[in-house]
């Protein structure tokens, strides 16, 4: 019955109405510079002088985004009008009407199936030619009913967002629909789906602050006006202008709320890599297992040789080592909460075949001015890569490269502690493989808190530390010079951590270090990162996470205190034992008589007797 109603539905929709467009309107609203000529305005709405992406319509934004007639659109028959029958005299009626017939919808809200690069999806699209995109009652259902459409099919959802937020004709109910989408978009997630958005110019009020927000990956178009408040609102409580490119695209990047802020040309593409990253169609298997690396005693170098080895300034760090690993990597941004921390890098990766969530620790190189020691938000950022990680079933992969957490008051308060204690949490209950490489310097917790894994790596010539030689140095003598002496102490080498028990499987570098040839460092880590990700593929959910507990429950290194009083007395005992007992020989054996002169004419010949 509903698929013949959205048939009929479909059938009586009108054909939208050519746009006629005043003269004045033949413009780029931002730059002035005549469209009429503009190819990409023409198919896309980009103006070419200035890029500024104006608005398109619903069926303009499905063209672009999906295969060739493959869009089938859903729940068409959905409709009401006026629910509050609101006290103006009939003029919400004669609006909706007039925008019915101006965009050929029946509401703000177009909804339906289609292929993108093949792959099957739901799309949710909102249109802002109808009603400023306006969510009222007829919006809201049709956005739940297509994340619940979505979840019953498995299908990831795409939806593109151009509103002005709620429908105030509508009231309460209107307002309503923010908890019916939040709760539908929830469900779907549940389910492991995919969920990814584009917001529009404008995207702001109750749909930003519902369904869109929960996205998994969200991604701004340049220039797009958002946030929960109008800009006029917030200039009005500010009670001045706001500063330009405030409430918009590149602000939110810039505060780590989106990901990525991308232009209609590439969003295709993006979306496809997303879905395909998200939903792999294939697993790694591996065949040879690797063999264990030995060093050469020819190379072995002292511990400050090997410290400063790691932190060698052509020594590649975690996008050196990304960009040559991986064929495809799209990378997040932000920890949806105050900021996005470069020193932190993280994204989806395709490795070797195998989807992936690759986690790094981006040092500055080549004397670069970038921060190396690890803000709350970079910590927050890899939290949240761990969750979408767990949630689309990928292995993650951490590189290790770090002086350490920030040492701030701007780092303290904004929960630098508490970053890392969760993150160490996210890590030991992750219900999928983990694991860490440490490719440069493993500085402190910050480094810990990206390498609590079910298989650990280390570079032939990387460090792990509790804390840097200088800071040893300082803090036990008052004296930074002596780091070289504290390097042998901290007992931080990769024979040290192996030792130690901290470290699975050693990684070779090429002759003279990683800096000596990048392809050749990045090829070895390829090779062991995979053969451990094949390993461990083979092994079920519930062990993984018991061999995980176990491996950093049972660390060596201490000791049971009666055990240890136990042997110390019976060392002691044994100490007195051997003393009396040789005394006692002492006692008992008869003294020797001292030795004749050397000319003494006995019976030994000459020979002294002893």
């Amino acid at each position: 019955m509903r698929a013949l109603a959205d048939l009929v539905a479909r059938w009586r929709t009108p054909q939208p109405e050519p746009a006629q467009l005043p003269a004045d309107q033949g413009a780029c609203v931002l730059c002035g510079a005549a469209t009429a000529d503009m190819e990409a305005f023409a198919f896309k709405g980009v103006c070419e002088r200035c890029g500024f992406h104006h608005a398109i319509s619903a069926r303009t934004r499905i063209r672009l985004l999906s295969d060739a007639e493959t869009f089938r659109e859903t729940r068409a028959s959905t409709t009401a009008i006026d629910p509050l029958s609101f006290a103006d005299g009939g003029a919400y009626k004669r609006q909706l009407r007039d925008a019915f017939r101006r965009t050929a919808l029946r509401e703000a809200a177009l909804t339906g199936v289609c292929r993108l690069h093949g792959r099957p999806v739901m799309l949710v699209v909102l249109d802002f030619g109808f009603m400023g995109g306006s969510m009222g009652v007829v919006v809201g259902e049709r956005v739940a009913q297509a994340f619940e459409d979505a979840a019953k099919d498995k299908l990831p959802l795409i939806s593109v967002i151009s509103s002005s937020g709620m429908r105030m004709r509508e009231g309460l109910l209107a307002l309503s629909q923010m908890a019916k989408t939040a709760a539908a978009a929830r469900r779907h997630h549940d389910r492991g789906l995919a969920h990814f958005s584009i917001f529009a110019n404008p995207s702001t009020g109750g749909v930003f602050a519902s369904f869109a927000n929960l996205a998994d990956v969200i991604i701004g178009e340049p220039g797009a006006l958002m946030g929960y408040a109008s800009l006029r609102a917030i200039e009005e409580n500010e009670g001045a202008p706001l500063p330009p490119h405030a409430h918009s695209a590149e602000s939110h990047l810039e505060h780590g709320l989106i990901d990525q802020v991308i232009g209609r040309d590439r969003q295709r593409e993006l979306l496809g890599a997303l879905i395909d990253l998200t939903s792999p169609p294939y697993r790694l298997e591996i065949t040879r297992p690797l063999e264990p690396f030995r060093q050469r005693a020819q190379r072995q170098l002292s511990p400050w040789h090997e410290v400063a080895l790691a932190r060698h300034a052509r020594r590649p760090s975690a996008l050196g080592y990304i960009g040559r690993m991986t064929t495809s990597f799209v990378e997040i941004h932000g920890d949806r909460s105050s900021g996005d921390d470069p020193t932190v890098v993280a994204g989806f990766a395709d490795l070797g075949g195998e989807a992936v969530m690759i986690v790094g620790q981006q040092r500055s190189e080549n004397g670069a001015e970038q921060p190396s020691r690890i803000g709350a938000e970079g910590v927050r950022k890899a939290t949240r890569a761990l969750r979408l990680a767990e949630k689309f079933s990928l292995p993650v992969l951490t590189l290790i490269d770090t002086q350490g957490a920030a040492r701030t008051r701007q780092a303290e308060e904004r929960g630098i502690g508490h970053a890392i204690a969760e993150n160490l949490a996210a890590m030991s209950a992750l219900r999928t493989p983990i694991v860490a490489a440490v490719i440069g310097e493993g500085g402190s917790g910050a480094a810990l808190a990206f390498g609590l894994a079910d298989r650990v790596l280390m570079l032939e010539h990387a460090i792990f530390s509790v804390v840097s030689p200088e800071d040893a140095a300082a803090a036990l003598y008052r004296d930074a010079q002596r780091a070289d002496q504290m390097a042998g102490a901290l007992r931080l080498t990769v024979q040290d951590a192996v030792e130690l028990g901290l470290v699975d499987h050693v990684v070779p570098e090429p002759p003279g270090g990683a800096h000596e040839d990048h392809d050749a460092a990045a090829a070895m880590l390829k090779s062991a990162v995979l053969q451990q990700l094949g390993d461990l593929r083979r092994t079920g959910t519930s062990r993984l996470l018991k061999r995980r507990y176990a491996k950093y429950r049972h660390t060596p290194g201490y000791q049971n205190f009666f055990r240890v009083s136990l042997e110390r007395n019976l060392s002691d005992l044994r100490a007195s034992l051997r003393g009396r007992l040789h005394r006692a020989l002492h006692r008992a054996l008869p003294r020797r008589s001292p030795a004749p002169p050397a000319d003494s004419d006995d019976d030994a010949g000459g020979i002294p007797i002893p």
